[in-house]
């Protein structure tokens, strides 16, 4: 996954806060690196590391989530903080989702740092995605294989939409809100540039192939079995859910994206099918 440093156009005076074990070699040399650790005993360094500090994006993953909590602590009574994008990057979740879906456990996460940052009183942006491109296409995340020309159907599918989110739009998108901080400050943004629905992916295979795609089913079971395991197949087993059941949740805010040139869902499945 591309680093979302690289997908930050335009965003000056930047700093990159890195643990000390982190290969910062990618990092652009006209951004101040600062060390920082995310662990019991980092207070002293980490409060030193945000000092001046006006926006703190993090995009922490998998078994970091949680260590984000250091860095609430750090960030707690800063008198120049106005808002800490945490990592979340993820869709809109239900307290009913998660509570039936054991294999969402990460999501919780997620959740933890949200209270205890509310706790202490730092101020939260929320960014909320759809499936990611690669998500969808390389890893089938909806259960479309584009390159054998098969589209999986899991209940209402094939009429409701799937949100996509591509990481270029994304980098675009979280860049151009960094620069307002005042303004998106303890507000929830959805960011994704394509909804197509299981009949679009229908129509735009069979152009891409001249041949209609193969039709398969995900069944009920399949579904209870996947979302019982944390993981990533629980994940992908849920976002099929939120296709099919078209509960995907808020659409707005969507934030505007000056200067971004959308391209269209067959141009963006075609460019897909060109690196499978």
């Amino acid at each position: 996954m591309t680093p979302l440093i690289d997908l930050l156009p335009n965003v000056s005076d930047t700093n990159n806060l890195h643990n000390h074990f982190s290969d910062t070699s990618k990092i652009p040399d006209d951004v101040e690196k600062r060390s920082i650790d995310l662990s019991e005993g980092g207070k002293e360094i980490n409060k030193k590391a945000v000092e001046g500090l006006q926006v703190v994006l993090s995009t922490v993953s998998g078994e970091g989530l949680k260590s984000q909590i250091y860095l609430v602590d750090a960030l707690e009574g800063s008198t120049t903080l106005k808002l800490f994008v945490h990592s979340d990057f993820g869709t809109n979740w239900t307290a009913k989702e998660l509570k039936e879906a054991p294999g969402l456990s990460i999501i919780g996460v997620k959740a933890e740092v949200v209270e205890h940052a509310e706790k202490k009183n730092v101020p939260l942006t929320h960014v909320r995605v759809g499936a990611f491109d690669f998500f969808v296409f390389k890893f089938q995340a909806g259960g479309t294989d584009v390159k054998g020309n098969v589209i999986q159907v899991f209940r209402d599918s094939l009429k409701n939409p799937l949100r996509i989110t591509s990481l270029p739009f994304l980098g675009q998108a979280t860049a151009q809100l960094l620069l307002h901080p005042d303004e998106i400050a303890n507000k929830t943004y959805q960011v994704y540039d394509h909804e197509a629905t299981g009949q679009d992916f229908v129509d735009v295979l069979t152009k891409l192939y001249g041949s209609k795609p193969e039709i398969t089913h995900y069944t009920e079971e399949e579904y209870q079995k996947a979302i019982q395991v944390p993981g990533t197949s629980a994940i992908l087993a849920a976002i099929k859910a939120k296709w099919g059941d078209d509960n995907w949740g808020a659409t707005s805010p969507r934030p505007e994206v000056k200067g971004w040139k959308s391209v269209s869902f067959e141009e963006l499945t075609t460019e897909w099918a060109k690196q499978l």
